[in-house]
């Protein structure tokens, strides 16, 4: 029992007794796992796949994972939402590899990641852009590295953690905050251009 406290001291009680049931096999708490985190995984599949069918694919996929692996793997995560997310992240990966396409990780200035970055403003990403409007703000993301716009819609977004994004992303947590401090500024930088120069 003190294991798992340790273990999930960092989880919701609410997460922690839906893994707990549902390692235990029990489907309803899956339901209400899917009920609780499932549209944020495929919110995050369908901005990077396009298709809602593929994204639909990744959900029911990160969804087996969990059934298969909360008994052994969820005991260690501090959050259930973040755990998700990275699973889904692989099952994207997959689809892109069967599209003939590749997670592109080319994410920084000269292909090199800062050493050290401080910590990224917390502000919401909407505060970098109160002057522009929604299309100006989704062309500008779109400019940005893949592992930088995804960093920064798990930060932004999702709420997640430099921690939990670094679990997700597999790199060290400096980096995590090396690509947000990076968007930002491109962003900033992308959408006073564009206000300068209106089409």
């Amino acid at each position: 029992m003190e294991q798992d406290t340790t273990t999930c001291a960092l989880q919701p009680p609410h997460d922690r007794h839906l893994l707990e049931r549902t390692a235990a096999g029990d489907q309803d708490a899956l339901r209400q796992i899917l009920d609780l985190h499932g549209q944020a995984v495929f919110a995050f599949a369908l901005r990077r796949l396009g298709s809602p069918e593929d994204a639909r694919d990744v959900l029911n996929d990160t969804l087996l994972a969990l059934w298969q692996q909360a008994h052994r793997s969820l005991a260690k995560t501090s959050s259930l939402r973040a755990w998700l997310l990275g699973i889904a992240r692989h099952k994207i990966a997959d689809i892109l590899r069967a599209r003939g396409q590749a997670w592109r990780e080319i994410a920084d200035e000269d292909g090199t990641l800062l050493a050290t970055a401080t910590d990224p403003d917390p502000s919401p990403l909407e505060r970098l852009c109160q002057a522009c409007d929604a299309f100006r703000l989704e062309e500008a993301l779109q400019t940005l590295p893949e592992v930088q716009r995804e960093a920064l819609y798990l930060f932004t977004y999702e709420g997640l953690s430099l921690a939990d994004i670094a679990a997700i992303q597999q790199v060290p947590q400096a980096t995590v905050g090396t690509r947000l401090h990076l968007a930002r500024q491109r962003l900033r930088q992308r959408l006073a251009d564009g206000a300068k120069n209106p089409r």
